[in-house]
């Protein structure tokens, strides 16, 4: 059996001895087999081999076969060194490619695309400082960018992509605090919990009871907000128990005020602006002594002082960082409330006041305004120094300097002496004669040739941060401290025991980075700053009277300057160029154009030096001023303060934004309003039984019909008080309950018919409709509803009729608008007279035809009531108006 080989020509491997034809001779066809070197299953061509007959062995002949692959090796090791060469340098390519398109971002203002592009090449190659500092000065930009897009998502209502906003803004600068504030805020409003209660101190249970029980001032059950119109001339106190007794609101009077006949002209005012008037034109005064009843008094300094209530309050202040901030609100508050007391508890950060319920209620909106968490700001700081020296020299230097020197050829004389031996050569006339060559020294100077080229390129970046509360110095030494000598003295005279020394002063200075700040951030976002950057470092020493003192350089700014939030600006910079050549060698030579190199050497240098101070601003907590902070608040007259309350009245538009609550003013109602705070419904039905609280009516009011059927009196055409929607609502529930009465005994019910019930008008023209009252007996008051098309109508006024003023009685008026076309109206007459029996006009409609076509008009829901407030049915009509 001989060994068989293979040799596979596509791998230039050998198989020695190969399994399938061991031992076989000759050798089957090689075509077709599978090579299984590197596990490549591609069919390949094998040439088969045996030993030649002159290999001494078969150690020789595979040998000999393995120098055949030798022309592979060396390909086979270039590729792969190429591969990791390339692997290496894509890796690094990608990492500039990222960096790259970071800054074609940038130029572009896409701050989120520079920042991950910024963010992919620092995490690549985080040495390298290039990609560090664009990647730390895009990242506050980024997280401001998502904060302001957040802001603008929450402004349109959109919480839940603001809270992502912000969310990614923290995630970028965790320290943006401004995004900490605002996912809190927003999560606030997500999950409604803005007025999450504080839990309570444990107090044992007797001294909570005790404070329990401490009672508040006396607060004024909610008014209704609907719009009165009032018009009468009588007795102040009169006009007083009217308006007030339209609510269901006692009134009480001080037995010092004196009542005077007023004349009373409302259109559409509320109950506590009619009473605000009221005591305005009477020159009183009314607080609340119950829930449903007021105390009218002269507004005199006197019965000020002995009716107003007092109360006392603890405001607790919560951003007070200093004792300057909690002295600095109670000045405010000592300048304007110049009566009430005022005490601080520094230890608590708590203002305890006392004074009335309108100045604690004023007091608290004002220490709302003013205790604010100060703005924060971080400052960026980079100082750039790039220096770059060139310098080159070039040339031959020759010998600059030669000497010739005399030398004594023969032998010298000698002197000897007991000490000492000396030895002297001296040049007689007659050497003169035998001087040659030999007697002749010649010194040459050493000659060079410079090639010689230096290149430094410096690049010194200081970027410091510094973050600051808005009117507090803030200071950041970044270096170390460095004794200077400043003086010296001597102790004194020395004596056997103590000796004249020399004692001397030194100081530190502060070498390095040296930053002084005082920020102040404005409410529209700007930042002002008076600044003061020092960069200092050592340059050698010099001996000055025996000590070495070090030589600083120094390079300062300091000004005050107003940047934008995220304004990038230059403070300073010095730009400096500086550039010398100089030659040495033969002169002549040195000087030809072409042969100087030759005959001289050629220095050049030059030197380039920028510095530039650069500074960014990023305000992190802005100001937290709300749009409730910068409202007008009325505080009456200089001698009172009388707060006005809105109540219901108030718009959204009106307080906007997330308004934290005031701070202590819980329970604590003005004298002459309720508070603001509680919401005011619709009035309340009052007791049928009681007629007091069913009208509005001024008794004594004279109402006298004109020719034309229309009420004449002196100042108005309606002569009314317009103050309670209340008793048509009443009326209103009152039949719908079904507790309407049975008309007269034997007669029909009473019937309120449209005259004219048909009409026909031109647009533009302005016509009246009366509701007429037939087959009344003992009538009081009449409530009732009309509802008209308001597409082709407009109702411009309601007048009172004459059926219930006839005996000389006044008649009280009361309507209001529901909208739709829908009119409430009530007409009564003064309590405790009887009622009128008849038929006649209950009240007169004006109107003004506005569109062509039908309009209808319509008596709804009328009821009728006697003088024992009893209703009775009453049945309505309908009206058409042709319009052309």
């Amino acid at each position: 059996m001989r060994p068989v080989y293979l040799f596979c020509r596509n791998h230039g491997a050998i198989l020695c001895q190969h399994s399938s034809i061991y031992g076989r001779y000759p050798p089957p066809a090689s075509a077709g087999l599978t090579c299984i070197h590197r596990g490549d299953p591609r069919k390949t061509t094998f040439q088969v081999a045996e030993r030649p007959a002159n290999a001494r062995n078969e150690s020789s002949f595979f040998w000999s076969c393995m120098n055949r692959l030798t022309h592979w090796a060396i390909p086979i090791s270039v590729a792969a060194l190429c591969v990791t060469v390339s692997a290496r340098d894509a890796y690094a390519q990608s990492a500039n490619t990222l960096f790259n398109r970071g800054r074609a971002a940038e130029a572009r203002d896409d701050v989120e695309g520079a920042y991950n592009d910024y963010a992919k090449a620092f995490q690549k190659k985080p040495t390298d400082e290039k990609f560090k500092i664009s990647y730390e000065r895009l990242r506050l930009d980024a997280a401001a960018a998502h904060v302001k897009q957040g802001e603008r998502l929450r402004d349109q209502g959109d919480n839940t992509g603001a809270l992502t906003e912000f969310l990614r803004a923290l995630e970028i600068d965790a320290s943006n605090e401004l995004a900490s504030q605002d996912i809190r805020v927003t999560r606030e409003k997500i999950d409604g919990e803005a007025n999450a209660p504080v839990p309570e101190t444990a107090m044992p249970p007797g001294e909570r009871k005790a404070l329990l029980d401490l009672g508040g001032v006396p607060i004024l059950k909610p008014l209704s907000n609907e719009p009165l119109t009032v018009h009468a001339t009588q007795d102040s106190k009169v006009v007083y128990q009217t308006i007030a007794k339209t609510a269901g609101i006692n009134v009480l009077f001080d037995p010092d005020y004196h009542s005077s006949n007023i004349t009373v002209d409302l259109q559409n005012v509320s109950l506590l602006d009619a009473l605000r008037i009221l005591s305005i034109q009477t020159g009183t005064f009314w607080r609340p002594i119950t829930a449903n009843t007021i105390f009218v008094a002269q507004n005199t300094r006197g019965k000020r002082t002995e009716l107003d209530e007092q109360a006392v309050q603890t405001f607790y202040l919560t951003n007070i960082a200093q004792q300057n901030d909690l002295n600095d609100i109670q000045t405010a508050l000592r300048n304007v409330f110049t009566v009430a007391k005022l005490y601080s508890v520094p230890s608590q950060n708590a203002i305890i006041m006392r004074g009335t319920p309108d100045e604690l209620l004023l007091a608290g909106k004002l220490i709302n305004d003013l205790d604010k968490a100060r703005a924060e700001v971080v400052v960026d700081i980079a100082v750039l120094e790039v220096s770059r020296e060139r310098m080159r020299t070039i040339g031959i230097q020759l010998p600059q300097t030669a000497s010739i020197n005399f030398q004594q050829s023969n032998a010298d004389t000698t002197a000897t002496t007991t000490t000492t031996t000396t030895s002297t050569s001296s040049l007689t006339l007659n050497s003169l004669a035998h001087l040659n060559s030999t007697n002749f020294a010649v010194s040459i100077g050493a000659a060079a040739v410079n090639l010689l080229m230096n290149d430094t390129d410096t690049h010194i970046l200081q970027n410091p941060r510094l973050r600051a509360t808005d009117g507090q110095e803030a200071t950041a030494n970044i270096g170390e401290r460095l004794p200077v000598a400043t003086g010296s003295y001597q102790a004194g005279v020395a004596t056997a025991v103590t000796s004249s020394l020399v004692n001397t002063q030194f100081q530190y200075l502060d070498i390095g980075v040296n930053i002084d700040m005082k920020p102040t951030v404005h409410y529209d976002r700007d930042v002002s700053m008076k600044l003061k950057i020092e960069v200092s470092s050592t340059n050698g020493t010099e001996d000055l009277g025996g000590i070495n003192e070090p030589i600083i350089t120094q390079r300062k700014t300091e000004q005050t300057i107003r940047l934008r939030e995220g304004e990038a600006t230059i403070l300073s910079g010095l730009l400096q160029h500086q550039k010398s050549k100089s030659a040495s060698g033969t002169p002549g030579l040195g000087e030809l154009p072409l042969l100087k190199y030759l005959f001289s050497s050629v220095t050049t240098d030059d030197t380039d030096d920028e510095i530039v101070f650069l500074l960014v601003p990023h305000i992190v907590r802005a100001a937290d001023i709300t749009p409730l902070n910068l409202r007008q608040v009325d505080t009456g007259t200089s001698g009172d303060i009388q707060l006005r309350h809105m109540g219901a009245n108030l718009s959204d538009d009106d307080i906007a934004g997330d308004v934290p609550p005031l701070p202590g003013v819980k329970g604590v109602v003005p004298s002459n309003a309720s508070d603001s705070s509680i919401a005011r419904p619709r009035p309340q039905i009052p007791d049928s039984t009681n007629p007091a609280m069913m009208t509005g009516s001024i008794p004594g009011q004279v109402a006298t019909a004109g020719p034309s059927g229309q009420p004449q009196n002196g100042f108005t055409s309606n002569p009314a008080v317009q103050g309670s929607a209340g008793a048509a609502t009443a009326a209103m529930a009152a039949l719908a309950s079904g507790q309407v009465g049975a008309a007269a005994a034997g007669g029909p019910p009473p019937a309120l018919t449209l005259v004219p019930s048909n009409a026909t008008q031109s647009i533009g023209n302005t016509f009246q409709e009366q509701v007429m009252l037939a087959g009344g007996t003992d009538v009081y008051s009449v409530p009732l509803q009309v509802k008209y098309d308001q597409t082709k109508l407009q109702l411009t006024n309601v007048d009172v009729g004459d059926m219930l003023g006839r005996d000389g009685q006044a008649v009280a008026l009361v309507h209001r608008d529901d909208g739709a076309g829908n009119v409430v109206i009530s007409t009564s007459r003064p309590p405790g007279v009887a009622g009128i029996t008849g038929a006649g006009t209950v009240c007169t409609l004006t109107f003004q035809a506005k569109a062509v076509g039908d309009a209808a008009i319509s008596i709804n829901h009328p009821v009728v009531r006697d003088s024992k407030q009893q209703p009775m049915a009453a049945t309505g009509s309908a009206g058409v108006v042709h319009i052309k």
